[in-house]
């Protein structure tokens, strides 16, 4: 491409390089002979007839120009084909006039297939002189193209007819319509449509609180729910719809994410650095990294949640452990009175990132969420609920004491990282791996909220929100935040200035990024993780999962994250490499959630194993009572629970006594209370069979 030395040259060279990039092509835009053709609007006349110049010449400028520079290009298509949001596609500059282009998310897809004419021949059967086919035989042709593609929506919908469609394209070509029986309508060519509900992509963040969708016909390229596209449209009024706002798109191409397109660049490496701890220990660093937050976030944060967010979010996806692949993305809630920056906290972050979604459960529905299928005029479309929308995103979920109702909805897409989306006509299975951060304040009695330290421990609390133990073990971990004693003063300073934006933005599409083979688990730190696990489970394990078997990978998903904080890389910034000190941190940080005086794990767990563990002193006491009561201890043997007033028609005793004996089998922990009723322990099961029919005293027994 030789244009003119000047600005409308250079442009229009760009913009013929763009169309023969679109088209295929490899663009060269010839600059070379600007060193000769200096003055301004100078061509390549010039060159040879004012300058004197040769082919040859010429040629060596060709043979050395190189392909036209891509980030240009690109540049170039923004003005030609413009970027735009959704909600914009209905602006007077676009509708029915401009292609413009969008990255979204499809929403919901329509089942009912189309096919649209392409290429249409309209061929003369009788002499005519009146038409502007005279003589039969004639032709003339319609084509579908850019040009008219508004003209699709009279062809397709409102449940048009083949008679109606020739009557239009008839008008369309010049042809009077009454005469269609003297015309034969040769359809060439035929053309697939689709429709899909789109809206703008959800990896970056918006202040806006709703988004806009837009019905799009697509051209021969089908799109999938819960997927991601760049699409090239243009938006059109539907004539037959009120002039409601679709669009009609010609290309629909896999859309590419900040995450997909960010680049370990000499730039990007040095604002990472600022993370990285240096000599300092874990801890240091980590305490410093919180206190720089209160630039954005507050200075009424909290260490803990804010560590806990920052932790939710800077997770990758996956990370091997020797030869098995887990997940490496969290889920965890943090639980709180009201007003203890919980949920501000989160929001400054994603306003700080710009990724991640923010939704209410209190309103939320399982079609809202998960997705679900609608009927249609005709048909039906399957929509993706919010989760599959986030596939390898973060979301934000408020309210969760509000949206009890449809947390087991979620426990399949917790479980497996699919969603799978009911239809009419069967089921569709979509991603949905997505980094979950549940925000609650405690569930409220008789319209009253409850405090976290109304509650005699964590567990209590957790069981009373979200109920099921199961549904409680596969959450990565919980945080407790009760109300502070005393309120800081929102107008004290900070003392250490946040970070740049720039790195902070890097810091997490750096840790996004990052493949399941970027993350190093030495063997060493790996089995470091499994010891620690287990020292966590020796002393906090219980009935409620908060550990249990999955400790080791709950435990590795935290340090993972710590190491990703603090950029712990190689010298090409392309591994998070975690180490025992980022082990050790984590391992401090989960016994710290849980073994406070707001949660108080460890007594719950001390007694709890109260009513498991079996001592010998527990052995002699419950023979003692089995010398004088073997029938009523049997009868607990072989039930699962009983009324006390059935346990005393058993023992034969009179309420005085019986009430002694059921309180010496509670002392001992032989049993608990479920209301009215009487469910033996562990402890007691365990017992039963060191019991001996007879019992030799002891001397201080015997006197």
């Amino acid at each position: 491409i030789i244009y003119d030395n000047d600005q409308a040259g250079m442009e229009g060279a760009e913009k013929a390089a763009h169309f023969i990039k679109e088209a295929g092509g490899i663009p060269y835009i010839v600059t070379g002979h600007y060193s000769i053709c200096v003055e301004k609007g100078e061509d390549l006349w010039d060159f040879f007839m004012k300058y004197g110049k040769s082919a040859q010449e010429l040629q060596y400028i060709l043979d050395n120009t190189p392909e036209a520079d891509g980030n240009i290009l690109e540049k170039v298509k923004d003005t030609v084909i413009p970027p735009i949001k959704i909600g914009q596609a209905n602006k007077g500059m676009y509708i029915n006039k401009r292609f413009v282009r969008s990255k979204v998310s499809v929403l919901s897809i329509f089942e009912e297939l189309y096919s649209a004419p392409e290429y249409v021949v309209f061929e003369q059967t009788l002499d005519d002189d009146g038409s502007i086919l005279p003589r039969k035989g004639d032709t003339v042709e319609w084509v579908l193209d850019e040009s008219n593609l508004k003209e699709l929506m009279y062809l397709i919908d409102g449940k048009i007819t083949s008679a109606a469609q020739k009557n239009y394209l008839m008008s369309k070509v010049g042809l009077n319509p009454k005469l269609d029986g003297s015309v034969r309508m040769i359809i060439k060519s035929t053309v697939e449509v689709f429709k899909a509900v789109v809206t703008d992509v959800l990896d970056t963040s918006s202040k806006e609180t709703k988004q806009s969708e837009l019905l799009m016909y697509s051209l021969r390229d089908r799109m999938y729910a819960g997927t991601h596209y760049e699409v090239t449209y243009i938006p059109v009024a539907h004539p037959l719809q009120g002039q409601y706002t679709v669009g009609v798109s010609t290309e629909v191409k896999s859309a590419s994410s900040s995450i997909e397109n960010f680049q370990v660049t000499e730039q990007v490496k040095q604002s990472l650095r600022v993370f990285q701890q240096g000599t300092d220990s874990v801890e240091m660093k980590m305490n410093e990294i919180f206190e720089r937050s209160k630039g954005f976030v507050g200075v009424e944060s909290r260490r803990l949640v804010t560590w806990a967010t920052d932790m939710f979010y800077h997770t990758p996806m996956d990370f091997k452990m020797g030869r098995r692949t887990e997940r490496a993305y969290m889920d965890i809630m943090i639980v709180g009175d009201s007003r203890t920056m919980k949920s501000e906290t989160a929001k400054r972050m994603r306003e700080m990132y710009e990724l991640g979604t923010v939704v209410s459960l209190k309103t939320a529905s399982e079609a809202g969420l998960i997705g679900g299928s609608d009927k249609t005029n005709g048909g039906y479309k399957t929509k993706v609920g919010i989760i599959p929308q986030s596939n390898n995103g973060a979301l934000i979920m408020e309210e969760f004491s509000g949206g009890k109702h449809i947390i087991p909805k979620l426990t399949e897409v917790r479980s497996s990282g699919r969603a799978r989306i009911t239809r009419v006509n069967g089921t569709i299975d979509v991603p949905a791996r997505v980094r979950m951060l549940s925000v609650s304040n405690p569930s409220t009695k008789g319209g009253i909220s409850m405090s976290v330290r109304s509650y005699p421990s964590g567990i209590k609390v957790l069981l009373d929100l979200v109920g099921a133990s199961e549904d409680i073990a596969r959450y990565d971990f919980f945080l407790l935040v009760d109300a502070v004693d005393q309120y800081t003063n929102p107008l004290d300073d900070f003392d250490l200035d946040p970070f740049s934006k720039e790195s902070y933005m890097n810091r997490i599409r750096w840790t996004w990024s990052r493949k399941e083979d970027n993350v190093v688990l030495s063997r060493e730190v790996a089995e470091y993780i499994v010891k620690n696990a287990n020292l966590i489970n020796k002393d906090l394990d219980c009935h409620i999962k908060l550990f249990g078997a999955e400790a080791w990978k709950k435990l590795a998903r935290v340090s993972i994250s710590v190491a990703c904080m603090l950029v712990s890389t190689d010298e090409s910034f392309e591994n998070v490499i975690v180490t025992k000190e980022h082990v050790d941190f984590a391992t401090k940080f989960l016994v710290s959630l849980y073994v406070n005086d707001v949660f108080k794990l460890s007594s719950y767990v001390a007694n709890e194993r109260s009513y498991n563990e079996l001592k010998d002193v527990d052995v002699i006491a419950l023979q003692r009572l089995y010398n004088t009561h073997s029938p009523t201890l049997h009868e607990m043997e072989i039930s699962v629970d009983m009324t006390q007033k059935q346990l005393q028609l058993v023992s034969g005793l009179d309420n005085v006594q019986f009430a002694d004996l059921v309180a010496r089998l509670g002392n001992s922990k032989f049993i608990q209370w479920q209301g009215e009723r009487i469910v033996p322990t562990a402890k007691f099961r365990k017992a039963m069979p060191h019991m001996k029919s007879s019992y030799l005293k002891t001397p201080s027994e015997r006197g």
